[in-house]
């Protein structure tokens, strides 16, 4: 239990850092956490927090992990069989930093999970996480195949179909993806008929740090989906 509620209270805390695009309080956390895998080197847990909080940092800038911590995070993630909350926990707040076709099985096995077996809400919800910042890094990356790939089996498995807010990054990221300026602005139009300011603030920021033209101005942009 101790775990679990450390992990709730460091993922908040990570989510609020992120959101207020605060770096010097994300610095402070990151290398209070570094300080403490070092006075503790056999807590996992310890390691795995500050590479969240790494990640977390890292998000800001769209930066991608060196090759050993990558290496770490998936030696870890290979040998799991069974997806428990931790672990998708861990996935979900990492995933920004790895490169993203490592995780192709990990993302496969979970939606698997999701089709055959009654999660628990809370861990559908951070299963939705991890499919939406994979969708983002694999923009990022531009990594086609597999967006296309992601894109694909959530719908194969009709993913959290209910959830109107995964459903709006769902449709911003297909938008995005697809150069369809019309998905794109019917996402923010969902996004603000529901109220959901910090989705529409994440939509800001996406479109701001990487230059992306508004889709909201298109004189001379013409939608053409990736085929």
């Amino acid at each position: 239990m101790e775990k679990k509620n450390n992990l709730k209270t460091l993922t908040t805390v990570l989510s609020q850092y992120y959101q207020d695009n605060d770096r010097q309080k994300l610095n402070q956390l990151t290398q209070l956490l570094q300080n403490d895998t070092i006075k503790n080197p056999s807590d996992p847990f310890m390691r795995h927090y500050y590479l969240m909080s790494l990640s977390t940092l890292y998000h800001l800038d769209f930066l991608v992990a060196s090759i050993d911590d990558q290496n770490e995070l998936i030696d870890y993630f290979f040998n799991i069989s069974y997806w428990q909350f931790y672990d998708l926990c861990l996935l979900a707040n990492v995933v920004n930093m790895i490169h993203v076709e490592r995780i192709t099985p990990y993302i496969f096995d979970i939606l698997k999970q999701y089709a055959t077996n009654n999660m628990p809400r809370a861990s559908v919800e951070t299963v939705s996480k991890i499919l939406i910042n994979a969708l983002e890094t694999s923009i990022i990356q531009k990594k086609d195949d597999f967006t296309r790939y992601l894109l694909d089996k959530i719908k194969k498995y009709k993913f959290n179909t209910d959830d109107f807010k995964f459903q709006t990054w769902l449709l911003f990221w297909t938008g995005v993806f697809e150069n369809n300026n019309n998905k794109v602005r019917h996402a923010y139009s969902i996004a603000t008929y529901l109220h959901q300011n910090i989705t529409l603030k994440n939509f800001d920021k996406f479109l701001t740090i990487t230059q992306t033209p508004s889709p909201f101005f298109e004189d001379t942009k013409k939608d053409t989906p990736k085929s």
